[in-house]
């Protein structure tokens, strides 16, 4: 598919963690100074999508981080997470985020009402009529309760303003179709099919794991773009045994505890979310170490 710069979506996505203080509010400075760290080695951000813990945000709160990213990390290129089951409120908030340039609106179905796939076309149609920036669909159904079937792809990927989609339906035969019979970019949204995904055709990856080491996910991104599959492999192969320990509890627990290790945020998460409990954070602290972190 060929893309103008707008709307290429290609590369290594870091969906930010939001750091907490001790007082439980955003921790602003640290949420700087992560992006500030992160943006030399990755394509771009989500702020606000489900690693982000938008869900324990307030609409406040959440265009506070994305002012924050914005302000730490000028010029790079930040897409923001949308989503819910009230369409009024998400016309309120594609409002609010017409005052700030984004690079794309991540937005998955919205979740816990289960809408048909008809009502799953209209939702999103009728954001992307009213979005300034262009939509990747976020096909996530272990977090919606619905899954977003082939045809629904064939008939919102005929908006001209919906252009990608963050792949974490779990069908391998899914993936090949949408990157075979469908205009759309595919990224993986699974780190564990990151590797599968750019082999068969993926333009790229939004990867939470990629907080830690982000050169080294876009080093497999560069090899396998330039057809050096070996070296691809064997830098996935080598991330692997952190992408499974990352996930062993819930997302970010795993992901914020590995940043509290390197001294970068404080690995509280914000309820009902739990952080990371002490046996995984002394695991990934001896995985860390024999990765030279």
């Amino acid at each position: 598919m060929s893309s103008t710069a707008a709307t290429d979506f290609s590369g290594i996505w870091v969906p930010l963690v939001t750091p907490f203080s001790a007082d439980g509010s955003v921790d602003h400075p640290a949420l700087r100074a992560l992006a500030t760290k992160l943006a030399p080695d990755v394509a771009g951000f989500v702020v606000c999508g489900s690693t982000g813990e938008a869900h324990a945000l307030d609409e406040r709160e959440q265009l506070a981080v994305l002012d924050s990213v914005r302000a730490a990390v000028q010029g790079a290129r930040i897409v923001m997470g949308l989503g819910g089951p009230h369409r009024g409120r998400l016309h309120e908030q594609l409002a609010a985020l017409r005052e700030r340039p984004l690079a794309g609106l991540l937005v998955s179905p919205p979740y816990y009402v289960r809408p048909s796939q008809a009502a799953i076309v209209d939702y999103f149609l009728d954001l992307a009529d009213r979005a300034a920036c262009p939509l990747i669909a976020y096909n996530i159904p272990y977090r919606t309760g619905v899954a977003m079937e082939f045809s629904t792809f064939e008939r919102i990927a005929r908006h001209r303003n919906i252009v990608a989609v963050k792949d974490c339906g779990g069908s391998p035969a899914l993936t090949l179709d949408l990157i075979t019979r469908t205009p759309l970019q595919v990224l993986a949204g699974e780190d564990g099919n990151i590797l599968s995904t750019l082999c068969a055709g993926g333009v790229g990856a939004i990867s939470a794991a990629a907080h830690v080491f982000p050169e080294r996910y876009t080093a497999l991104f560069e090899a396998i773009r330039e057809q050096r599959s070996n070296e691809a492999r064997e830098l996935f192969h080598g991330l692997w045994p952190l992408i499974q320990l990352l996930f062993e509890e819930p997302n970010p627990a795993g992901v914020k505890a590995a940043l509290a290790h390197q001294g970068l945020i404080d690995a509280r998460c914000r309820a009902p979310m739990a952080a990371a409990t002490p046996p995984m954070r002394e695991r990934l602290a001896a995985r860390l170490a024999a990765m030279g972190a």
